[in-house]
């Protein structure tokens, strides 16, 4: 008679926020290898979220811009604001205005609060600004899946604003490690 192992997937250490780790055993040999790649893959491409799709400033036009009393340039600014992680309880897109005078860091912390959109990245520094500094944009936020770049964020959106490239998932980073596992007297087991 053939006898497949079961596998029994247990969660590990739980008291970490914004991290989980889980065993799955035993596995028939080679498994551990399939079974992980497609989790990591799936995980990484597939699960939807939300994210900053476009941005428009108000002493802006372009990426390659350069606000006055701002440290960063355009294109700094861009690449922090890609790492903004929000979550949207709407299927519609969302605006939030961010607006900063005076020196010091500018936040994601500092974006207008809305009913629909939850920043998480509360303390992620977006710019920052010289004594006489002044910033203001107001950013959309949009439902998706994966990765979509700046290029094909360009279809929606209109004159003045700048395309950003989105990482919808809200899975940052995803590894797996297959190790040998006894069952019996077989040690051949993933």
């Amino acid at each position: 008679m053939l006898v497949i192992q079961r596998p029994k997937i247990e969660s590990i250490n739980e008291e970490e926020e914004n991290r989980q780790k889980f065993s799955v055993s035993p596995l028939e040999p080679g498994f551990g290898h399939t079974l992980g790649n497609s989790l990591r893959r799936t995980l990484l491409s597939s699960i939807p979220g939300a994210a900053i799709t476009q941005v428009n400033f108000d002493d802006a036009i372009h990426e390659f811009d350069v606000i006055e009393g701002v440290y960063e340039d355009v294109t700094d600014i861009l690449l922090n604001l890609k790492d903004v992680v929000v979550r949207l309880d709407s299927d519609e897109p969302a605006v939030l205005r961010l607006d900063a005078q005076g020196s010091g860091e500018v936040t994601a912390g500092q974006f207008s609060q809305s009913a629909d959109v939850e920043v998480l990245t509360q303390d992620l520094v977006i710019a920052t600004l010289s004594q006489n500094g002044r910033i203001g944009m107001e950013v959309t936020i949009e439902k998706g899946r994966g990765y979509v770049s700046a290029e094909g964020n360009k279809d929606s959106t209109t004159v003045g604003q700048i395309p950003v490239d989105s990482i919808f998932s809200p899975v940052r980073r995803v590894s797996f490690e297959v190790e040998p596992t006894r069952v019996e007297q077989t040690t051949d087991f993933d």
